[in-house]
């Protein structure tokens, strides 16, 4: 059944992608940007989840950039990541290694650098008044580079592998209201939710979610070896921490790309390497740069130094499940012995922001302010002894510099703050390919989390129970309905009221200590034009050029 349209009334300067009249709720929302109530980047990102579009001004796509020449040029460009083991897109990890299949697989939709949704391989959306039915409209000129036409039935079979009940995949957290993919025809889907989800474009561009050839899982589950995809490149090698190289589809359905080629070179886990290899002209592009090698940036010729805020963090976690920490107070004394401000200080000479131990940033436009948690040595010691450890308890923390020796530094803080209550950290720091193999199965471990552009997306995927990337183990029945609740509200007012519930929860449980958000840092050559700087590492290189 068709979703129900919209009975919004026609309002001056918006316009729906489809055509069709606006949502009910668009005139409320006007009515909140004109009284102040929300800014315009709030007021933008709300209405692109509702399928509508602001004209005269409003931010556009990545895609849309005016690259700064006329046509496809000769250039390769060289960019320096970790080349990660990849079979199947939709279990990926970490976002270093999304950043290879996303030139060459596409999405749904697009979100920007200012966290506004755009079309994408669907060209327009519409949700139904209650926000449990949508329908995507897809593009009619996309094709594979297989030759094959991309249909609606590729998007179903792309949802009915993420929610498929032996699925692991981190979508199936993330898309669990979604009860069915109706085809209406050959372009056009409807998704039924069990429960409202405001943001469902939105979550559509997470970098699990590119769109996979319907013969993806019969032609053998391995994308690498199979490089289909509707993208502007194509996959012409990959050895895993060694090199890969994406070359242009000079039959791509939408603008071509100016790059020929792109080559990913593995330097290791050195970033100060890197650094080196940008200076010598070796490479044009570092995936990242750490607090550690800005003050080389700054000094070295032939790099050009990059930076933005992010809600970007580091979670110090305790599996709730497994002792010592499946004691509550333990985990309180360890989140009361920590100073979070020192270790922004020390170990990320003060580039970024407090955390506040519940994974919500203040950048993020759902965050509730919430009372100022202090430091508290005096009531660590009292909840040990009542824990039954008078004289103290020795704990082992898990990491492997997944990002950088910055990771380090803060835990080799957090070890001196805890010594003061009377706990006795052990650093356990193994290799990173090691770590990103035990990330969710060590009792106490420190983990990077991306930037996500809303936090109750972070806390669906993290603190949900039985979600994926459950690391912590956290299971509250409340905990659950409130997120239910919080994904289905489409007033940000509203939203950030019900966040305030969420975010005091998981202070209350301790689960976390989560130190500060980093400021995001990275260096590119001098030659590099048009480089998409976004918050969470997402890369299109389509409009990318060299001088």
């Amino acid at each position: 059944m068709r979703p129900r349209p919209g009975s919004g009334r026609p309002v001056k300067g918006l316009r729906s992608l489809d055509g069709g009249p606006l949502h009910s709720a668009v005139p409320g929302l006007v009515q909140q940007l004109d009284q102040g109530q929300i800014d315009r980047r709030t007021f933008l990102r709300t209405l692109s989840w509702l399928g509508v579009a602001a004209t005269g001004g409003a931010a556009a796509s990545l895609s849309a950039c005016a690259p700064g020449q006329d046509g496809p040029s000769r250039d390769s460009l060289r960019f320096a990541c970790a080349i990660q083991q990849i079979t199947d897109p939709a279990l990926s990890t970490w976002v270093e290694a999304s950043n290879l299949y996303r030139n060459a697989l596409e999405f749904l939709t697009e979100v920007d650098a200012d966290n506004i949704t755009h079309p994408y391989l669907a060209e327009s959306w519409r949700a139904s008044d209650d926000l449990k039915t949508w329908q995507f409209n897809l593009r009619k000129d996309v094709t594979w580079s297989n030759g094959d036409r991309f249909t609606a039935e590729d998007v179903s079979f792309n949802f009915r592998r993420w929610l498929s009940p032996d699925s692991k995949s981190v979508n199936r957290t993330s898309f669990s209201a979604v009860t069915d993919v109706e085809r209406l025809d050959d372009h056009t889907v409807v998704v039924h939710l069990s429960r409202p989800l405001c943001a469902l474009p939105e979550q559509l561009y997470a970098w699990t979610c590119p769109m996979l050839h319907r013969r993806f899982d019969a032609e053998g589950a391995d994308w690498p070896k199979n490089p289909i995809g509707t993208g502007p490149y194509r996959l012409e090698s990959f050895n895993v921490g060694r090199d890969a190289r994406l070359v242009r589809r000079d039959d791509y359905w939408g603008a071509k790309p100016f790059l020929a080629r792109i080559d990913y070179v593995d330097l290791g886990t050195d970033i100060s390497t890197h650094v080196a290899a940008l200076s010598a002209g070796q490479v044009d592009i570092l995936y990242r740069v750490t607090i550690a090698e800005l003050d080389l940036v700054q000094r070295v010729p032939g790099a050009v130094l990059v930076e933005h805020e992010a809600a970007q963090t580091l979670v110090l976690r305790m599996q709730v499940d497994k002792p010592p920490f499946d004691d509550r107070r333990i985990r309180q004394a360890v989140q009361l012995a920590a100073d979070n401000g020192a270790m922004l200080a020390l170990a990320y000479r003060g580039r970024g922001q407090v955390g506040e131990n519940h994974h919500v940033a203040p950048s993020q436009p759902d965050y509730a302010p919430l009372p100022r948690q202090t430091r508290n040595l005096p009531l660590a010691r009292q909840l040990l002894g009542e824990a039954g450890h008078p004289d103290g308890i020795d704990l082992e923390l898990t990491l492997g510099n997944t990002q950088g020796r910055y990771e380090q530094d803060t835990a080799q803080v957090l070890q001196q703050n805890l010594a003061e209550a009377g706990i006795r950290l052990k650093l356990n720091v193994i290799p990173a390919p090691e770590y990103w193999s035990v990330w969710d199965k060590v009792p106490f471990g420190l983990t990077s989390w991306a930037h996500r552009p809303l936090g109750v997306m972070t806390l669906d995927l993290a603190y949900r129970t039985g979600s994926v990337w459950n690391e912590s183990r956290f299971s509250n029945p409340a905990f659950d309905a409130g997120l239910d609740r919080a994904l289905g509200i489409l007033d940000p007012k509203e939203r950030a009221a019900e966040m305030a519930q969420l975010e005091q929860i998981l202070q209350d449980q301790a689960v976390m200590v989560q130190p500060y958000w980093c400021r995001k840092f990275t260096a590119i050559s001098p030659r590099v034009r048009n480089y998409p700087v976004h918050p969470s590492d997402y890369f299109r290189m389509t409009g990318v050029t060299l001088a």
